[in-house]
């Protein structure tokens, strides 16, 4: 792909996005990207109160709802981020278009809530881009080799945008979070807890399995296995926190 500019995935977590004045944060912060010279492409997630809000009513209606319509119901809290998302960057002169997992070819297996990643079908990111567009993408969701709406496993958002990283050859993720970095303890609860600069990628796969929550342990393994460079960035300053690579 031939494009003048550097591409620059951003992963925005649901957490980022919970009301208003978030998603206006969210926009700024993308325009600065995009103001650099950078052709942004944002994956975002839902907002983790709309999702649990979503599977509550199911789970009233039905003690075991069937998989294939849960995964339809949730996907939508993402079409809601993401939606709201590209209305805001229109609004302050970024021209964007939000897009499912199903719109970009994001093909994955076909188990309902708990989809693996496959391939990336097609070139409607690609076209996006060259138009001009910043994509404001769906995470966690794809559509299986059956045409069917699935989901990923929960926090599979992070391995959505490792994954568009290493389609698009981009050097490095941003994962736009509420924290400011990896710390080797949970800050709001240890005052001795240290924030580390720069962490390998075994280190934080180790972190992320023990649960810390910071990433998805796929995402890192992805990230490893494909050389990609994940930075920890907050969404009020941002600023890069910590840097996995």
């Amino acid at each position: 792909m031939n494009m003048s500019k550097q591409i620059c995935i951003m992963k925005f977590g649901g957490n980022t996005l919970a009301n208003k004045q978030k998603l206006l944060m969210a926009a700024q912060l993308i325009k600065a990207r995009y103001d650099k010279g950078f052709l942004p492409v944002i994956v975002a997630s839902a907002n983790g109160n709309l999702t649990d809000v979503l599977l509550d009513h199911a789970y009233s209606i039905s003690r075991n709802p069937d998989k294939r319509e849960l995964d339809m119901l949730i996907t939508t809290g993402e079409r809601v981020s993401v939606a709201l998302l590209s209305i805001a960057l229109r609004d302050i002169g970024v021209p964007s278009v939000s897009l499912t997992g199903s719109q970009i070819g994001l093909i994955t297996t076909c188990a309902h809530t708990g989809a693996d990643i496959l391939t990336l079908k097609g070139d409607r990111l690609v076209r996006e881009l060259e138009a001009g567009h910043v994509p404001v993408v769906a995470g966690f969701q794809g559509i299986g080799e059956n045409k069917e709406i699935t989901t990923l496993k929960r926090g599979g958002s992070d391995v959505s945008a490792v994954f568009l990283a290493s389609q698009l050859g981009a050097t490095h993720v941003e994962m736009i979070k509420d924290v400011d970095g990896v710390y080797s303890a949970d800050p709001n609860k240890d005052l001795q807890a240290q924030k580390y600069e720069v962490l390998d990628f075994d280190e934080m796969y180790k972190l992320a399995l023990n649960g810390a929550n910071v990433l998805h342990p796929d995402a890192v393994r992805l990230a490893k296995e494909k050389g990609i460079e994940i930075r920890i960035v907050h969404y009020q300053t941002g600023q890069t926190g910590t840097v996995i690579k």
